[in-house]
């Protein structure tokens, strides 16, 4: 597992799955827009898969969706496309059709432990957490060694609020796989559940030495060291995290609570650093709630409601960091609805923004093309 910048509380597909390259913003796939540049739909099917594979890894989940789906057509038997497809599927919330697809996947391969504990996860997402712990059974009698089945049964019972059950599975992840840091993180919860904060800290230590930068399980540490009266470990590790992330405004208010009675000046300080990094947060998350609804509108072929939405969430995004991929979205949208000459324009914001972005320099190599004076 990659990672541990999810919440607990999350799904467990978004826990499980979550990497530090994941994104947000969905975005047309290029061929969706240009069909003059066809290399997605004449591509085979080990390109559409490495396609996908790609963009997933780069947080372009929806675009992956797309092209694993034309690759599942061609190969519809084909297992590995089918589970990178299922768990994108996860990823967006898509959670029958991930079902679905891991019961074929097992189906297909009915001795695969893994595709037992892929398809708990999907069960789990959807809350149908009981039959997910069935899952986990089902993928430990068929390996009983196997480090995720621990991992994710542990997890699942620790939802169902079955403490002590999930405290015994944790115990066996860990022995099965001691160096992964994923089972001391969720194991600490369910210590901090129990009441345990000794041992809820001694397993985020743990973490830590595994994972220097993890900020979220120092801020967890930090909170636990609070919780036993031990500010001054509390104080080290907060500024620790904010080292590592300044904009963390959860470590900025901790922090600024921590030292209202011994450095009140500094705690006022922070505590206007966090009234501004909420202000922030709030307008980001704004804009990719708007940027999604206008992907949405893209799908159905809504171009002036796509439009009207990507400037609107441009508007709220103002500097924000998602505003290079609404710009090449915007860009896209413009050019599919004929407006190329406002489209070439965002999309050229977009890529002097980030020169890396593909999808912009393959659009503007389309239209330098078609102009006689690019």
């Amino acid at each position: 597992m990659n990672g541990l910048t999810c919440n607990k509380r999350a799904p467990i597909a978004s826990r499980m799955r979550c990497t530090r390259h994941a994104g947000w913003l969905a975005a047309f796939l290029f061929a969706s827009h240009f069909h003059c540049y066809g290399a997605a739909q004449s591509a085979s099917v080990h390109e559409l898969f490495e396609q996908g594979q790609t963009l997933a890894r780069e947080g372009r989940m929806a675009e992956s969706e797309v092209v694993l789906e034309k690759a599942a057509k061609v190969s519809p038997d084909d297992r590995t496309i089918l589970t990178l497809l299922a768990k994108i599927k996860g990823r967006l919330g898509e959670f029958p059709d991930a079902i679905s697809l891991f019961q074929r996947i097992i189906t297909l391969n009915p001795a695969s432990a893994e595709a037992h504990v892929d398809l708990a996860i999907a069960l789990s997402d959807s809350g149908n957490l009981q039959e997910a712990l069935e899952e986990t059974a089902r993928a430990l009698a068929i390996d009983s060694s196997l480090p995720s089945a621990h991992l994710n049964r542990a997890r699942i019972l620790d939802d169902l609020r079955r403490e002590p059950e999930a405290e015994a599975e944790f115990s066996v992840a860990r022995k099965l796989a001691p160096n992964d840091p994923d089972v001391c993180y969720y194991w600490s919860f369910v210590e901090r559940a129990m009441g345990h904060f000794d041992k809820e800290t001694s397993l985020l230590q743990r973490v830590i030495a595994l994972q220097p930068a993890n900020e979220k399980a120092l801020i967890l540490l930090g909170k636990s060291l609070i919780e036993q009266s031990r500010t001054t470990e509390a104080e080290a590790v907060l500024r620790r995290a904010l080292a590592i992330d300044a904009k963390s405004s959860e470590a900025t208010y901790m922090l600024s609570r921590l030292l209202m009675k011994t450095k009140p000046s500094e705690s006022r300080q922070l505590a206007e650093r966090f009234a501004a990094l909420r202000e922030q947060s709030g307008n980001l998350d704004r804009s990719k709630s708007m940027g999604n609804e206008a992907y949405g509108a893209s799908r159905e072929q809504d171009w002036p409601k796509a439009i009207e939405l990507y400037k609107q969430a441009l508007q709220i995004c103002g500097s924000c960091e998602a505003e290079e991929a609404l710009r090449r979205n915007l860009g896209l949208t413009l050019c599919k609805s004929g407006n190329i000459a406002e489209g070439e324009l965002e999309l050229r914001k977009a890529l002097a923004m980030d020169p890396g972005d593909r999808e912009a320099v393959k659009a503007l190599a389309v239209l330098s093309g078609g102009h006689e004076n690019p």
